[in-house]
């Protein structure tokens, strides 16, 4: 089963010159600082719960980078799919003292692995644009890294916001890797001494099972009620929510689970079955799925088949099994569940990468790209834009139609990396804003300066003074129709 695995990867993404792990801590900017190797520019992103695999070409080298999220969840997984790994990148909140024993731990746990024991080292330090950051040298001593034996490393202060030192970690990565001696000291997968419990032979087993019927074929199965019981384990849920998101919309994915799982469970648990909703359509927008169907989104998320330990990192198990949360979908009390909609603070630090980039397209041509969804990427001040345009044209009645119809298609049908799904509710709060704004600035003004003189809606958190995260986050209704703000009215015109 073991070999299906690596073998469904080796078809994938082939052989790489250099194949890569970037591992560290959530929130220390990994899949960031892949995307700007990538792209050279910065994405929107939001936290990885599986993995992201890209390929960076530097220097005539192919490194492909596997950028993963979900630690502790899938970590038994890893030697499955890092056969012939040949590198090992690590990344440092260089601000997050607080946690960087956890870091130190993590870091030594993972030099452990087998398949890593040669893997040279580079430790990206990220986040050295901020103020009041740990230095290389602190690092170094706190991490204990010069007991280091057997193994190559280097420590390269880095920013993946403005780029500076990313490529000169690179070039240290891509000096050491072209080593003669490293490529005699690649470590295949072993399992011989590996324990390996019943969960985690559960989940290889449906990892490399492979499903014959089409979506629509297995949605008829189960509406008629045509799969057994036995055979409708949390694989098959998982993948009846997977088939509803990718054939119907969010809301009657919701709708039709609820009515037609009564079939297959006697006592539904509300709260458990919209947590698996929302991590399943978390996960179809947070990582990439190469082979387009459900082998390749599970390939890429393995963590979403461990159906205990996964609800229970967002629920004390006294809530989720409470008779309360079995008739109503309560709210987690450990910690939020995952949300589409990046953070504020992220994205003001990308501001200013959006707004370098108004430049480069014109008006016609940017609405022209939107429309066709060939725009190459996507930011919030591209999205202000967009609504911009359309209120500025259009008139308000027909500028919003546009905005709602061509949102939905953009977000649908573009291939931008990770990018968010459509949100009704937080599209038309920026509506109202932009148009708010439009009325008390003056007439035939570029954007540019509609944007200076309304500097407030460069804040991607504005929403929050007027909504709490719960409502637009975690309430399901917000995403497809209007939810009114529980914080404060919205303003308007007569207001």
């Amino acid at each position: 089963m073991a070999a299906t695995i690596r073998s469904m990867l080796a078809k994938l993404f082939h052989t790489p010159e250099y194949r890569v792990l970037i591992v560290g801590l959530d929130a220390a900017g990994k899949t960031t600082i892949l995307y700007k190797l990538k792209l050279g520019e910065i994405v929107t992103t939001i936290p990885t719960i599986g993995f992201n695999v890209e390929t960076i070409h530097y220097k005539k080298i192919a490194i492909t980078g596997w950028d993963v999220g979900g630690r502790d969840k899938i970590r038994p997984l890893y030697r499955h799919y890092f056969a012939n790994t040949q590198g090992l990148i690590y990344v440092i909140d260089s601000k997050d003292i607080d946690r960087l024993d956890d870091a130190r731990d993590e870091l030594w746990r993972m030099l452990g692995e087998d398949e890593l024991r040669d893997a040279p080292l580079l430790i990206y330090l990220n986040k050295i644009d901020l103020e009041k950051t740990m230095t290389a040298n602190e690092v170094i001593e706190k991490m204990n890294l010069n007991a280091l034996r057997n193994r190559q490393w280097f420590v390269q202060p880095c920013s993946a916001v403005t780029g500076d030192g990313l490529y000169e970690g690179l070039d240290w990565f891509s000096k050491v890797m072209r080593n003669p001696e490293l490529e005699t000291k690649v470590h295949a997968p072993t399992t011989a001494n590996k324990s390996v419990d019943d969960n985690e032979n559960q989940i290889v087993q449906w990892l490399a099972q492979i499903d014959e019927d089409s979506n629509e074929e297995f949605i008829h199965k189960f509406e008629k009620h045509l799969l057994t019981n036995n055979t409708f384990d949390h694989r098959a849920l998982l993948r009846i929510i997977w088939c509803y998101l990718k054939t119907i919309e969010r809301k009657q994915t919701i709708k039709s689970l609820f009515e037609y799982l009564k079939l297959y469970q006697h006592e539904i648990n509300e709260t458990l079955t919209y947590f698996w909703i929302q991590i399943v359509h978390y996960a179809c927008v947070a990582t990439k799925n190469p082979m387009n169907n459900f082998a390749g989104f599970l390939l890429m998320n393995p963590q979403l088949l461990n159906a205990t330990d996964l609800p229970l990192s967002y629920y004390k198990k006294d809530t989720l099994f409470s008779k309360q949360a079995q008739a109503n979908v309560t709210l987690p009390d450990l910690k939020p569940l995952p949300s589409i909609v990046p953070s504020s603070s992220t994205s003001q630090k990308m501001q200013p990468i959006g707004v370098s980039n108004l430049d480069s397209l014109n008006d016609e041509t940017f609405l022209q790209e939107f429309e066709s969804c060939t725009l190459t990427n996507w930011s919030h001040t591209m999205f202000l834009r967009m609504i911009w345009l359309y209120l500025t044209r259009e008139g308000r009645r027909t500028g919003v139609n546009k905005v709602f119809d061509g949102l939905k298609s953009f977000t649908e049908k573009s291939s931008i990396p990770r990018m968010p799904i459509f949100h009704f509710t937080m599209t038309y709060f920026w509506i109202q804003m932009i148009d708010l704004a439009i009325a008390q600035s003056s007439k035939d003004i570029k954007f540019e300066e509609f944007l200076r003189s309304n500097s407030q809606l460069l804040n991607e958190g504005l929403f929050l003074e007027y909504y709490t995260k719960e409502t637009m986050f975690n309430n399901p209704n917000a995403r497809q129709e209007m939810i009114l703000p529980d914080l404060k009215p919205l303003p308007s015109l007569i207001n």
